[in-house]
């Protein structure tokens, strides 16, 4: 008589149940483009082997959709694009570089350098607090401008063969010049506006042809199996100007999260035979 253990059994289904909720989670917490100055991006970090591929990249928020592609044409020669769009935001970046690594590809780095087209129009109501007794505020950002950017990083790979998967790790820095077009951020009392029949501003900021700089030290964690990977990434954002008082705008990080997938197109090198 074989002994059937219903709640040994059901633990697996509840497991996988929980886990797919938490990635799920996951994805739509990294994936919100919260509205600012500045809308970071995930750092693409190809740190590309002895083997030439195509790299794609996938991060899906709840208001955005970024893409990554990567490819290493010739021997230590890269390029690498990022695309990001959703609602009110479009951003696109494409970078040229250099890379190498150990005899073994254990160890790999790489060097990049790129420029990117940025803007971001945004509408935002927040929602009333009554027991803050919080005024209902509405806020409008129109931000255009151009980004160029030096990124190096540094990286380990290896595999767990029980297993069959590769895994690595990553440290990478994004160090951009950001070239504001024009960048104006209106905050508006929007119980005062109701009630006065006029707009009353609480804030009203306006800049062109101003400059912001960034410094984003980032990790990047990949558990590949096969040609799929699953990218974990951590992102510091460090801004410093002194023609742009990012004092006066909200929603601005300081750190963002980001979860997302990958998949390698490896191109075999063909084997010469030997002559005769």
């Amino acid at each position: 008589m074989t002994n059937v253990n219903p709640l040994k059994n059901a633990i697996p289904n509840v497991r996988s149940t929980v886990n797919f909720k938490i990635i799920i989670l996951c994805f739509l917490l990294s994936g919100c483009a919260v509205r600012s100055i500045y809308i970071p991006v995930s750092q693409n970090t190809p740190l590309f082997g002895k083997e030439k591929a195509i790299q794609a990249n996938a991060y899906v928020g709840t208001n955005h959709i970024e893409l990554q592609a990567a490819h290493n044409p010739l021997k230590k020669l890269a390029v690498c694009g990022n695309i990001n769009f959703g609602s009110g935001i479009s951003i696109y970046d494409l970078a040229l570089g250099t890379y190498g690594h150990g005899s073994n590809s254990n160890w790999r780095y790489e060097t990049f350098i790129g420029y990117g087209y940025n803007t971001n129009f945004a509408f935002q109501t927040t929602n009333y607090n009554s027991l803050l007794n919080q005024p209902i505020k509405n806020y409008e950002v129109r931000s255009i401008y151009q980004k160029a950017y030096l990124q190096p990083a540094v990286g380990y790979f290896n595999a767990i063969k029980m297993y069959k998967m590769t895994y690595s790790f990553s440290l990478s820095a994004r160090m951009s010049a950001l070239h504001f077009s024009t960048y104006s951020f209106r905050e508006i009392d929007d119980t005062a506006t109701t009630n006065s029949g006029q707009t009353v501003y609480l804030k009203n900021i306006n800049y062109r042809d101003k400059y912001l700089y960034l410094l984003e030290p980032c990790f990047t964690n990949k558990v590949g199996l096969k040609n799929v990977y699953a990218l974990l990434q951590f992102q510091a954002i460090i801004p410093y100007s002194d023609q742009i008082d990012i004092r006066n705008t909200v929603f601005a990080e300081a750190f963002i999260f980001s979860v997302g997938l990958q998949y390698n197109f490896t191109f075999k090198e063909k084997k010469v035979a030997p002559k005769d």
